[in-house]
């Protein structure tokens, strides 16, 4: 298992969660309306404060996308993002991802914090990030509107003291 930058060729895989029935209620953002040109889009747009990995297997197979978003060197911090094909769930590779962009975060990019956002009602969610190691910080009360009704955000962050590998 690696992590490396997105490839063309991941798009497809990339798909399968974008589509999944669950994921319009776990993030903020609607991905069931993207196709394949968006998806392509996003894998060849490149900017400075965008960091996007994929997370494959041995064969070079896509389980998952994980991002530094916002990078924002003169305050030392970044947004994590992260998604994975249900296939890859349950087989580490999650928790692997993040390590390995933790490391990039906190020993090449040299920032203090990374951080995330979740919605409150992603208990699964919650739960892996406290796994991991990320600490919350508080929440947003009444922030995002989901299926007609308003929910908190709740926030959660890593910070480099407390990063180990």
């Amino acid at each position: 298992m690696e992590i490396r930058e997105l490839r063309e060729k991941d798009a497809e895989r990339m798909l399968l969660w974008m589509h999944y029935d669950e994921t319009k209620d776990i993030f903020e953002k609607d991905f069931s309306k993207y196709d394949l040109k968006d998806v392509l889009n996003f894998i060849n747009s490149k900017d400075d404060k965008s960091y996007h990995y994929a997370c494959v297997d041995d064969e070079d197979n896509y389980l998952g996308t994980v991002s530094l978003k916002n990078v924002d060197l003169n305050n030392g911090n970044a947004e994590l993002a992260i998604s994975f094909i249900k296939e890859a769930q349950g087989t580490g590779a999650a928790i692997f991802a993040i390590k390995k962009v933790l490391n990039i975060a906190f020993n090449n990019l040299l920032l203090n914090k990374v951080f995330l956002n979740v919605l409150e009602t992603n208990a699964r969610a919650k739960a892996f990030y406290k796994k991991v190691g990320f600490t919350k910080e508080g929440y947003f009360k009444n922030h995002i509107k989901k299926n007609g009704r308003y929910v908190d955000l709740e926030w959660y962050a890593f910070f480099k003291d407390d990063f180990n590998i």
